[in-house]
């Protein structure tokens, strides 16, 4: 190993602060804390000094990276007393990389940090006292996620390069990424040479081409979906779509999609809120399975990245609902089709709510596919829920949110209690937005009755949380046991539907 940097940290405070004490002692050393919400250490400081690498409790030599006016932000070097769950990273472009901050930490340490961090955030809210389940563990830490996001750009010297943000800005080719499928691995490293041979331009400072590829496998078929994300269209890409879906390929399909922005964003969502895709060839969606359900996948469109630990959290949510025939069971932010598509299967109805519209159809054509009884509403959450009371016309409905990482948009969990579900379970990647939205229903009549985490994203401090809350008078609840008519009825936003769904208006 290198010698580590004879540099110190230098925090903005006084020298009564124990803290610098400590860090002036020993000019090179550091000992954390507490965990970042992603995933690095913090030693408590003004401004803080955050560790990539680092374990809190454990004391190291750092090297300091970047000093800023709000935080410090350093990498670990060596621990002389390393801490028991620290294991040497499998993958060497650990550091640069960073999409696996926890990659140092065996698997105990691992989940031992997410419980920390759910903790931390349910505490803050005044909800310290629910308790957490036991953690699911994901089937596989390796080749467990079915999605990659390459990015284009140029290095410091101008030479072109493809491949995962790195941690420092810059492009970190990933071709032994232990994460990914080995069928993800090898179109990776093909999409590299092609990138090169075939002399494609990569964006760079608001010049260039290309600017993302998008990868998505499926589990239960091995198809591959490929999105290619430009700043305008050029020959080259119909060229390089084609060399893609080539002979002895699984990629099935290309899609375009144009982000001519100057933003991080890699999908551009146009003024009325759709990422639109050009279809270049072969197919346009592969098929997903969970729970014993298909589901419909298109560009852009919002799915688990481990499906082997998705098949289980849709199983279990599904079971935590404790469905019943006649009980409307409604989904908010369903995406492809979500839990209505495989509730509905019990209850004989059920309705999704989306606002993209492109995932909307998909989730129509599933359930017209497989003669499901749910139909799907596009619109956003808050407007469609404003127009659902009447038609429950009273029921005591199940709900399930799935929102993204913020959380509930203003409005919705009010418009959630207009509706007095029977039981409401709340599916989460945050646990931050979690805990803030838990604290309002508990606090309105909603009682927390289980909490559980899913390792959905081994190696990175991300999880999956459920949370079911039941209401306090669960048990005088008596549904009809009739759901509401579908066979010819109108949605929440107007438009006629039929047993599978329909079209909304333009």
């Amino acid at each position: 190993m290198a010698k580590p940097p004879h540099k110190k940290f230098r925090g903005n405070r006084s020298n009564s602060d124990p803290h610098r004490r400590k860090t002036e002692q020993n000019r090179d050393l550091a000992t954390p804390d507490r965990w970042m919400p992603r995933g690095e250490a913090c030693v408590e400081a003004r401004p803080p000094l955050v560790v990539f690498g680092g374990i809190p409790g454990e004391t190291a030599k750092i090297r300091v990276i970047n000093r800023g006016r709000n935080q410090t932000y350093a990498q670990w070097v060596y621990s002389s007393k390393p801490s028991k769950n620290r294991v040497d990273p499998p993958c060497e472009r650990y550091f640069p990389c960073g999409g696996c901050p926890l990659m140092h930490l065996n698997e105990k340490g691992q989940r031992d940090t997410r419980l920390d961090l759910l903790r931390y955030e349910l505490k803050s809210v005044g909800l310290g006292s629910i308790s957490i389940e036991k953690m699911v563990a994901s089937p596989s830490n390796a080749d467990f996620r079915h999605v990659v996001k390459l990015t284009t750009g140029r290095s410091d010297r101008g030479s072109p390069r493809i491949g995962a943000p790195g941690r420092r800005r810059h492009i970190v080719a990933i071709p032994d990424c232990t994460v990914i499928t080995p069928d993800l691995r090898e179109l990776v490293l093909r999409i590299y040479h092609l990138f090169v041979d075939m002399d494609v331009h990569p964006y760079h400072n608001g010049e260039g081409t290309l600017r993302h590829v998008v990868l998505r496998q499926s589990s239960s078929t091995d198809e591959i979906l490929v999105t290619l994300v430009a700043a305008r269209r050029a020959p080259i890409l119909d060229d390089l779509a084609a060399v893609l879906a080539g002979a002895d390929s699984k990629v099935v399909g290309v899609h375009l999609h144009i982000n001519a922005e100057k933003t991080n964003a890699i999908m551009h969502r146009d003024e009325e809120g759709l990422i639109r895709t050009r279809h270049i060839l072969g197919k346009k969606t592969i098929t997903e399975r969970l729970a014993d359900t298909n589901y419909q996948v298109g560009p852009g469109d919002f799915f688990q990245t481990n499906p082997a630990l998705a098949d289980l959290l849709y199983r279990d949510v599904l079971e935590l609902c404790a469905l019943k025939e006649g009980v409307p069971l409604v989904d908010l932010y369903c995406g492809v089709g979500g839990f209505a598509l495989a509730g509905a299967k019990t209850t004989g109805w059920a309705i999704g709510v989306e606002s993209v519209g492109g995932a909307v159809d998909r989730a129509r054509k599933s359930a017209s596919t497989q003669d499901i009884p749910a139909e799907f509403v596009h619109g956003e959450v808050e407007e469609v829920l404003s127009r659902l009371t009447r038609r429950l016309g009273g029921r005591r409905p199940t709900m399930i949110v799935n929102p993204a990482r913020r959380g509930l948009e203003q409005g919705v969990a009010e418009k959630i209690l207009q509706l007095k579900p029977a039981r409401l379970v709340y599916v989460s990647c945050s646990p931050r937005a979690l805990a803030k939205d838990l604290a309002y229903f508990e606090s309105n009549g909603l009682k927390i009755r289980k909490v559980t985490p899913y390792n959905m994203f081994p190696h990175s401090s991300h999880q999956e949380v459920v949370a079911l809350l039941e209401s306090e008078d669960l048990d005088q609840i008596k549904n009809p046991s009739r759901g509401p008519r579908r066979r010819v009825t109108r949605s929440p936003l107007g438009s006629v539907k039929g047993r599978g769904g329909g079209k909304e208006p333009t």
